[in-house]
């Protein structure tokens, strides 16, 4: 790690919370800081002439009893000391070596990283700080500053910036692709300037978005918060320590290349969570689930720019040995319009009765064919049924800190007592809090990629 020359490094703090999640472009952080922290500005150069300069120059002790000691390269943290649209980068992490741990605490010599430059170096050491005791949990921008102490930072990620950047006036009629908008190599290269690129993986993709109309009124991030509403998610990471922008659709059981679950580049074996080492509190409901009780919601682009609805259910009087029986019943169908009956169009359902769809667990699908046709997307939204894993868990699991996770990261379970939930997951949302209360992360991960069979769950 790097710390900038005009950085500020600020290594005490009252609260911190993460969150972030594959379906919001942007996440957020909030920082609260008790009164009296301590700001060390680092400089580029540091002798033993300026060393001797940086002694203690006034010590008082305030009435509820604290020595206020006042440095000539340190302040007091005040609502000033920031300014909106500063960049901010948090770091977190765990460390057991007494070395690393005390490198912030003023030594028996009084050396500390706020007046000694060999100390802060050694804090700064990538080598202590990102092999062995911490990560980037996140980088963005100060939005929002406290008037008053002690100081509270509102932050954004680095897709903030992606608020300021208008969009060109652009139509196109035809197929239009994600590359086209996004790419360095694309026709309209809208991450331009932003510092942000699109994932390589991505970028292989080729994800087709059908006709599209831009106006200057729209910002890059309102054209991708749009389209999370059709099933493609963009979300910010990381490539080889670069920040880069991922996109991946709803895709989940029988997941193709183009599925959120393939976004980005995970390890070569998804991270384990072990339910009696890494886990804090356990918030996970397991339930047995029927697909008799299971409806997806499909959803398509047809020819003419409008998006055609269907539900699809299993239909509970099939019967297998009748040929006129059918297995599937498509509900709750928009009603056709004369002038659509008149050019050729039909229901899909032979029932027009509207079935209320409290007790359903209701899964969204989004074709990725453009254009398409009721009967092709019925199709579709059959098979996509067929594959889809009743995982039966709902809730959220509070992890302790070591793990250092990411939204639309895949995860193991692996619990040895309650072998049912066990099998691979991937990570929809991620709280992360650190305090009084320690180091945590709250996920949430409600798709079950794949099971893990063992003999009782077998």
């Amino acid at each position: 790690m790097t710390v900038p020359s005009d950085a500020m490094l600020i290594s005490e703090v009252e609260e911190i919370e993460i969150e972030e999640s594959y379906k919001k472009l942007i996440g957020t952080a909030s920082v609260r800081f008790p009164r009296g922290t301590v700001i060390r500005k680092t400089i580029d150069h540091f002798n033993e002439e300026e060393a001797a300069a940086n002694k203690v120059l006034q010590a008082n002790i305030t009435d509820a009893g604290v020595l206020e000691e006042v440095r000539k390269e340190t302040t007091v943290a005040s609502s000033k000391s920031f300014s909106i649209g500063q960049r901010i980068r948090i770091y977190l992490g765990y460390t057991t070596d007494p070395s690393i741990a005390n490198l912030a605490k003023t030594s028996n010599t009084g050396k500390s990283i706020y007046n000694d430059a060999n100390t802060l170096n050694q804090y700064e050491n990538a080598q202590y700080l990102a092999e062995k005791a911490m990560n980037i949990m996140f980088d963005g921008y100060i939005t929002k500053i406290s008037v008053d102490t002690p100081v509270e930072l509102h932050c954004e990620n680095l897709a903030s910036a992606l608020k300021q950047i208008t969009c060109p006036k652009v139509t196109i009629k035809s197929k239009s692709t994600v590359n086209d908008f996004l790419s360095d190599s694309g026709k309209f290269k809208l991450l331009k300037g932003t510092g942000i690129s699109l994932h390589p993986d991505t970028e292989s993709q080729q994800y087709d978005l059908g006709a599209v109309t831009l106006t200057p009124d729209l910002t890059v991030a309102d054209v991708l918060t749009e389209w999370a509403k059709y099933g493609l998610h963009a979300f910010v990471t990381e490539y080889n320590g670069a920040p880069v922008i991922a996109i991946g659709r709803s895709y989940f059981s029988n997941a193709k290349k183009d599925s959120i679950i393939n976004a980005t580049t995970q390890p070569s074996q998804p991270v384990k969570i072990l339910f009696d080492y890494h886990v804090a509190s356990n918030d996970l409901s397991l339930t047995n689930t029927d697909k008799k009780y299971l409806a997806v919601e499909a959803e398509g682009l047809s020819s003419d720019d409008k998006f055609i609805h269907l539900t699809l259910l299993r239909n509970p009087k099939y019967d297998e040995n009748s040929e006129s029986s059918d297995k599937w019943r498509v509900v709750n169908e928009t009603k056709l319009s004369k002038k659509a009956m008149k050019l050729g169009a039909r229901p899909l359902s032979k029932s027009s009765d509207r079935v209320s769809m409290n007790l359903y667990t209701k899964i969204p699908y989004h074709s990725r064919k453009i254009p398409i046709t009721k009967e092709e997307l019925l199709e579709e939204a059959i098979k996509y049924f067929e594959s889809y894993n009743m995982n039966g868990i709902e809730g959220t699991l509070t992890l302790f800190g070591d793990l250092h996770l990411k939204t639309a990261t895949k995860v193991e379970l692996v619990d040895n007592r309650y072998p049912g939930k066990n099998g691979y997951y991937l990570v929809e949302e991620v709280y992360t809090t650190f305090g009084n209360k320690g180091y945590r992360q709250r996920i949430k991960m409600p798709y079950c990629i794949k099971r893990i069979k063992t003999e009782n769950n077998e």
